[in-house]
């Protein structure tokens, strides 16, 4: 195979990852606008579930309990509404090939942060893994590129001022 063909198959690639990252994303938003997650009392209540080892997931980690009951328990209201416009931005973006770089690197954060999550509970935290890592390699392709915005704003503007943002 000649490396024209090659690199266009890894292009392809990436790109299909990113769409299909995006995707996740999006029914994920859905399902958790349809469960009320994104109000005070919704992330309050997934907060005690993640922890609770009688009829929730059984999460292990105390620091990162307190780090939620401390920093973003106090504000789960307006947190609550950041979380579900940037799930949001951050899905269409990526499915539409936007900003990739930027929000492949907010993409890891996020799925970085569900593994803190649910970590030793009874989730299979491994998806989060597999997700950081489709992130990262979002992130570094450049998967916006291919069928996505991105490839018009390198051609229209050139490279990004901020190597972060397509």
């Amino acid at each position: 195979m000649n490396q024209k063909k090659e690199t266009e198959q890894l292009r392809i690639a990436a790109a299909l990852l990113r769409i299909t990252v995006g995707v996740i994303i999006l029914v994920t938003w859905y399902e958790n606008v349809t469960k009320g997650l994104y109000s005070a009392d919704g992330l309050t209540g997934f907060f005690n579930w993640l922890f609770d080892a009688q009829n929730g997931n059984a999460s292990s980690l105390g620091w990162y309990k307190a780090f939620l009951d401390t920093a973003v328990a106090p504000i789960a209201g307006p947190f609550a509404i950041f979380q579900m416009t940037a799930e949001l931005i951050m899905g269409l973006a990526l499915l539409l090939g936007g900003f990739t770089r930027f929000f492949g690197l907010a993409a890891m954060f996020f799925f970085a942060n569900l593994f803190l999550s649910y970590f030793g509970g009874h989730e299979w935290i491994w998806v989060y893994v597999l997700l950081f890592m489709s992130a990262l390699t979002i992130f570094l392709s450049k998967a916006g590129r291919h069928w996505g915005i991105d490839r018009r704003l390198a051609q229209t503007r050139g490279e990004p001022p901020y190597p972060v943002l397509w």
